[in-house]
């Protein structure tokens, strides 16, 4: 049998300038024998209480839904209920109306922070605050300190995070909070990935190595047995891209022998012999005759010339040339007196045929506490702002920068 018509429907009403009034058209029947979903009337809300004179003078004209030239459209709500039609008519106030209505209400506070204004007062608060900390005006630089975290939290990127790092250093002072160096093994397997993945986002590593490699390269031009010595080799990433140059030189590779050196690790793992293998893996690969070496050291003073020499005695008529490199160790040196002697001392000894060193042009390590962190910000602002312009995202941005007053980075 057909199925009954709804007892309530909602459908817009809309009135043109066709000929006639406009009519409300019920929906087809539905067939509820091929739905699954059982149909029931919403009942539609009680009328509110008004004027029986206002509203029947009122009823017309929400009625008319046809006849002249304009055209509106409102929501209209219908319902049967025994033979008898009652409608309700919503009709959305003007936009000049809402207007009107909103300017009434409570204003909202709007707070618009110039970044740039912000930015400008952060770094004078941190060079204010240093130049407190170095005359021992702590109540001024207490003061200070509690203002830069809410200027940082103004700024976005390489400023904020900077800004982080350095108000953390003078809370520091001010507070004279010095926290014993953590030494464990999450702290130096911690570093090591932090150098990997700086070395993968930034570009200055790499370049160093490129043209510390190409100067090495043309050292060995024609040589058929080498020798490189690392004061730093870490991980290692410098060498199998040498490895692989000479690889590919003309008339086959020359017999290369490496000495890496390091410091000891807390954990006392040989990560100088992890190396090693790796390297040797790889040499393997690309026909490469691998000779390797590692010299634990916790510092480059304590190494002797004899150490870089060859073990036993060179027979061959051809005799090892030797090429010394250091990318920023040297300057670690200069806070041990004598200590770079020392170490020019032995390079002389070994008579390498190159020496390649790479150093950064700054100068965190003289001059009175305002002139080393201005210098110290003005270096890691540049050195972050690289890193966030090469799209490193939330890796080596991530990576916390050596203590002010340091040098690690070119």
């Amino acid at each position: 049998p057909p199925a009954p018509r709804l007892a309530s429907t909602s459908s817009t009403v809309t009135g043109g300038a066709a000929a006639g009034g406009g009519f409300f058209d019920l929906p087809p029947p539905v067939d509820s024998s091929s739905s699954t979903y059982a149909l029931k009337p919403i009942p539609s809300p009680p009328p509110p209480a008004a004027d029986p004179s206002t509203d029947s003078a009122r009823e017309p004209k929400r009625m008319r839904t046809g006849g002249g030239s304009t055209s509106s459209s409102s929501s209209s709500s219908s319902s049967l209920d025994g033979g008898r039609t009652r409608s309700s008519v919503v009709e959305a106030a003007p936009p000049a109306a809402q207007a009107s209505a909103g300017a009434s209400g409570p204003a909202v506070p709007v707070v618009v922070v110039d970044t740039q204004e912000a930015g400008i007062r952060l770094v004078h608060a941190l060079l204010a605050c240093a130049e407190a900390v170095q005359q021992e005006n702590f109540t001024a630089a207490e003061a200070l300190v509690k203002q830069i975290p809410m200027l940082a939290s103004s700024q976005g990127g390489a400023m904020r995070k900077v800004a982080a790092y350095f108000g953390e250093a003078l809370a520091r002072r001010v507070y004279r909070f010095r926290p014993a160096p953590d030494s464990s093994l999450l702290d130096a397997a911690f570093a090591d990935l932090l150098h990997a993945h700086l070395y993968e986002s930034c570009p200055y590593l790499k370049f160093a190595h490129f043209t510390a490699n190409q100067a090495i390269l043309e050292a060995f031009a024609g040589c058929r047995r080498v020798h490189v010595v690392d004061f730093g080799i870490k991980q290692g990433m410098q060498w199998p891209a040498l490895l692989q140059a000479l690889a590919l030189r003309p008339g086959g590779p020359p017999s290369f022998r490496l000495t890496g050196v390091g410091p000891p690790q807390p954990d006392e793992t040989d990560a100088l012999q992890q190396v090693g293998w790796k390297l040797a893996q790889f040499a393997h690969t690309i026909r490469v005759d691998f000779q390797y070496r590692g010299l634990v050291a916790a510092t480059l003073a304590d190494l002797e010339p004899f150490m870089l020499q060859p073990d036993g005695e060179d027979t061959d008529d051809e005799p090892e040339v030797i090429a010394v490199n250091s990318v920023f160790e040297l300057h670690r040196l200069l806070a041990q007196p004598g200590a770079l002697e020392k170490v020019l001392g032995t390079v002389r000894a070994v008579r390498p045929r190159i020496v390649t060193v790479v150093e950064q042009e700054a100068n965190h390590n003289s001059g009175s506490f305002l002139d080393r962190f201005t210098e110290s910000l003005h270096y890691y602002s540049t050195m972050f702002d690289s890193l966030e312009g090469a799209g490193s995202g939330n890796s080596a941005a991530e990576a916390s920068p050596a203590p002010a007053g340091g040098t690690d980075q070119v």
